[in-house]
């Protein structure tokens, strides 16, 4: 980057479009006690996820203050919004990433330009996260290179851009939102949010997976007081074995009236695979979380008729392949010769029309 583009970037605000995402209602819902449903797609900004809120703020923050380089953690999500905006505006980033990251986060990563590093056991053992977080904390001071991470304990600033997704729920005055929980930022955002607007905010439900629950067993047993567990869940982004912002969500979820909910890893997938099938709602795993939660508090009673509900769909099926292949074999693409073309279209025209009739 110029030096005319680094003066010119030094009082501009990073930006790709961010925000303002669809908000849409629900067309499949199981069963009339289930309210009214909204998915609040943040898989439609830039680089498929609500990071980008975050990384715009973030950026942002950066420039102004004349920075070249930063360094950053990432389960994938995080990486891939700023290597997009570190791309579009001349800084170089260092990743560090789990060995198991997800290809499509990876693949954006190193395709935008970043310098990735993978570490073995890095966001699943809480030794090992916590050792990296010390070493990151320790060169950046030493080298005076920004930390991102998507939390208020490290990133308040960036961490303000999500506070904007409460203002844009407001469109449909919710009762409950569901949040996927990892880290903690983004429930912690999203409670800020609403409660700084003044009057009476919805009730903000944290969903986590029960391999890595940190705010979620906070809430169970009633005490801040966290132990790091290890983490065993497949649901990449939600993989966060350590109190980063979990105790600030966790307070949050007591001034806003919400619960703490634990979901399966199968729970996840499943949600997933019923966003893709019923609803057209192309997410990864940890998008459909709050989905799953939401089902969840449905057979619970937690939600009733008449109310209204928002589930945060907070990442792209593009971003985790591997998931979505799962989902997309269970419907074969058959091989038909050109002269058996029309039989076969006959058949599912059939089939389709014997379903309709016994549905």
């Amino acid at each position: 980057m110029s030096a005319t583009q680094r003066k010119a970037f030094a009082t501009a605000s990073a930006t790709m479009g961010e925000g303002n995402t669809p908000l849409v209602a629900a067309v499949a819902q199981p069963v009339p006690q289930a309210g009214r449903l909204y998915f609040k797609l943040e898989s439609s900004n830039p680089t498929g996820s609500y990071k980008d809120r975050f990384v715009a703020a973030e950026v942002t923050r950066m420039m102004r203050t004349g920075v070249t380089a930063c360094l950053a953690t990432s389960s994938g999500n995080t990486g891939s919004a700023l290597a997009a905006y570190c791309a579009r505006y001349g800084l170089r980033c260092l990743i560090l990433v789990n060995q198991d990251a997800p290809s499509g986060k990876l693949m954006q990563m190193q395709a935008y330009g970043a310098h990735v590093l993978r570490v073995p056991a890095f966001v699943s053992d809480p030794a090992v996260t916590s050792a990296v977080f010390n070493l990151l904390q320790d060169v950046s001071q030493r080298w005076n290179v920004p930390l991102v991470i998507s939390a208020f304990r490290f990133c308040p600033e960036g961490m303000q851009g999500v506070e904007s997704i409460s203002g844009e729920l407001e469109a449909v005055r919710p009762d409950h939102v569901f949040v996927p929980v990892g880290g903690g930022g983004l429930y912690s955002a999203i409670a800020q949010g609403f409660l700084s607007s003044g009057g009476k905010p919805p009730r903000i439900h944290g969903v986590q997976p029960e391999g890595c629950l940190t705010m979620v067993a906070g809430y169970r047993s009633g005490s801040d007081q966290f132990v790091p567990p290890r983490s065993t869940t497949q649901i990449s982004g939600l993989s966060v074995p350590m109190d980063i912002d979990a105790s600030r969500a966790l307070r949050l979820a007591q001034k806003c009236g919400g619960t703490g909910i634990a979901v399966s890893d199968e729970e996840v997938f499943s949600a997933q695979k019923l966003l893709m099938e019923r609803e057209g709602i192309y997410a990864e795993p940890a998008g459909a979380t709050a989905f799953a939660g939401w089902r969840r508090a449905l057979e619970a009673g937690v939600v009733t008729r008449g109310e209204t509900s928002v589930c945060l769909v907070t990442g792209h099926g593009f971003k985790d392949p591997i998931s979505v292949m799962r989902i997309a074999q269970e419907h074969e693409a058959v091989c038909v010769e050109a002269a058996d073309l029309e039989g076969a279209l006959v058949n599912l025209l059939c089939e389709q029309a014997e379903e309709t009739a016994q549905g």
